[in-house]
């Protein structure tokens, strides 16, 4: 019996796939680079690419949240999102580049299931900001409702995939009732080099299920990465500095003597 439910339940799963194989995500490939969406749950993965349509670079576009929750609850995760997006600000600005994940996930009352559930938000391709150093801040926010004590979650960010124990943070309940803690934290970037950087977020649930509450995590996980001027572009304007002023005075002296003679 076992197997005839497995058998069931992996024929379903081929065929949401193969129709998510059908939608138009052309427009997406087309794109000179694109926010990308994993989640994982235990034991499978949902790449959200497919169910996002009218995306940009810098923005995820409209994900189809009801196959989405189709994927989860036939994998048997106890999860169900309301909402889910990204946006960035690729390829960059002088005053930092800026990728950010946002959404409304829950557990509906009475629901069983799996309580484990990562998200994994990356693009690549930034080139601006440049420099010598910089560094890298990752904030995280959430608006709990319905939620017991101990409903959290954990966030970071990364720059060019490399994981810092700096950045990890964790929002949790402190009570029931709608909350909103929240957190901040930053890490020094060795080095922007001169390839275009790819900046990740990542978000962890722990929402526990009841039968009588739905606890709600209204998330948002934000990376920023932001340049220290290179050392020697900073002494060259220092000895240039100079330079002007020098010329001031000639030109002041010079304009005395032509007025004495």
């Amino acid at each position: 019996m076992r197997k005839v439910v497995s058998f069931s339940r992996w024929g379903f799963l081929m065929g949401v796939a193969c129709g998510l194989a059908m939608l138009p995500v052309a427009n997406r490939a087309a794109r000179a680079e694109s926010i990308d969406i994993v989640i994982s749950v235990p034991g499978f993965s949902i790449v959200v690419d497919p169910l996002a349509t009218g995306g940009t670079s810098t923005n995820y576009g409209t994900v189809d949240i009801v196959t989405l929750n189709t994927f989860l609850a036939v994998d048997g995760s106890a999860y169900q999102f309301s909402g889910l997006g990204g946006s960035s600000n690729w390829s960059g600005a002088p005053g930092g580049g800026i990728l950010s994940l946002t959404g409304a996930i829950s557990i509906p009352a009475g629901t069983p299931g799996s309580t484990s559930l990562n998200i994994t938000e990356t693009e690549s391709g930034f080139n601006s900001p440049s420099g010598f150093s910089g560094t890298l801040q990752s904030s995280s926010s959430a608006t709990l409702n319905d939620a017991g004590t101990g409903n959290s979650h954990s966030a970071d960010s990364t720059f060019n995939s490399t994981p810092s124990t700096a950045l990890y943070q964790v929002a949790s309940s402190p009570s029931t009732g709608p909350n909103s803690p929240g957190g901040f934290a930053s890490v020094s970037i060795p080095s922007f080099g001169t390839a275009p950087y790819t900046l990740t977020n990542f978000i962890s649930f722990s929402l526990t299920p009841s039968s009588t509450s739905s606890p709600v995590d209204n998330f948002a996980v934000t990376a920023k990465a932001t340049a220290i001027p290179e050392p020697v572009s900073v002494v060259t304007m220092l000895i240039g500095l100079p330079l002007p002023l020098v010329g001031l005075a000639w030109l002041r002296r010079r304009r005395k003597v032509v007025e004495n003679s």
